[in-house]
């Protein structure tokens, strides 16, 4: 063999290696390019990114849901206890506030204020004006309870009528041997004949 033949063949073989190097020079390699990595790291970063912002609104979400509907559980046991607290109901009317602790601890955050005032409602028909009805009274109750976390307050409202003092009627002539003091309901050996 003679030298040239042999400095043709190093020849070849270096312009293999520099083109297998090179993807424009020959034949390509299979692989991704650092930029194509980049673009698909960038990727998937912003969808993960996406994904757990829209997981975080879903939670925060659920949170508001949950303690609305704490709320209206509150608001309606503290109109069932204002409704039978028969002290408030005298009078011209009342106001106070507080929280939900005395519920459990946990509620604290639930605030409540209420007022009752009193009302003079016209019952007269207004067809009619000789009509002579007196205006009734009502005592209107208005409950507000709201939280931080609550974009608006819950309202609730209810009107109740005035109860008139209006004495008992006496009871007939009672039985001493009888607590209950009323007649009493006839046995099956009580038929008369």
């Amino acid at each position: 063999m003679s030298c040239l033949k042999t400095k043709a063949r190093s020849r070849e073989r270096g312009l293999a290696l520099r083109s297998a190097g090179n993807p424009r020079m020959g034949r390509r390699q299979g692989g991704f390019t650092l930029v194509e990595v980049m673009i698909a790291m960038a990727i998937i970063g912003i969808t993960a990114v996406v994904l757990l912002e829209q997981r975080l609104e879903v939670v925060r979400d659920a949170a508001r849901a949950r303690d609305l509907r704490t709320a209206w559980i509150l608001a309606s046991q503290k109109m069932a206890e204002l409704e039978l607290d028969k002290t408030l109901w005298l009078g011209q009317g009342s106001q106070n506030n507080g929280d939900f602790s005395e519920v459990d601890a946990e509620y604290g955050h639930f605030l409540w204020d209420y007022q009752i005032v009193k009302q003079l409602i016209d019952v007269s028909d207004p067809k009619d004006p000789e009509s002579d009805k007196k205006p009734r009274e009502l005592l209107r109750l208005t409950l507000v309870v709201r939280s931080a976390g609550m974009e608006d307050p819950i309202v609730l409202e209810a009107e109740y009528p005035i109860q008139e003092n209006k004495p008992e009627p006496a009871a007939a002539t009672a039985d001493p041997k009888d607590p209950a003091g009323g007649p009493k309901p006839p046995t099956p050996g009580d038929v008369k004949k």
